[in-house]
């Protein structure tokens, strides 16, 4: 296989973009931060997307976080996702992690999925 096809990638193609779900501070509970949730093609293994631009998902600009390693592949926007924040992603993550998996692999429902996210407690 191809490096390019073994690696993840830091942009999202027309596919993807199609079947994704991007889900922002009312739904996480994560201020500012908005991130993607969508398949995981045969060649990628479980993840999500973080966008680098305050309040809106820019596919162009986002950085990927594995499931569940928790690996970050890309550049984090540091002004914006700070430790705490990118803590409060991972936290976010470990309460759905079910939910976004079954999601990704295509065993539920858009609706399925928001109904069933549960936002992380920001103090």
């Amino acid at each position: 296989m191809s490096k390019l096809i073994t690696e993840f990638k830091n942009y999202l193609d027309e596919q993807e973009l199609l079947e994704m779900i991007n889900v922002d501070e009312e739904t996480t509970g994560i201020e500012n931060v908005v991130i993607w949730i969508g398949p995981n093609p045969q060649s990628h293994g479980k993840r999500i997307k973080i966008s680098n631009v305050p309040n809106t998902f820019e596919g162009s600009d986002c950085f990927t976080l594995t499931i569940p390693g928790f690996k970050i592949i890309g550049t984090v926007n540091k002004s914006l996702i700070d430790n705490k924040k990118l803590e409060q992603i991972k936290e976010f993550v470990q309460i759905n992690v079910d939910v976004i998996i079954d999601y990704s692999d295509y065993k539920i429902s858009t609706k399925n999925l928001l109904d069933n996210l549960k936002r992380v407690e920001v103090l």
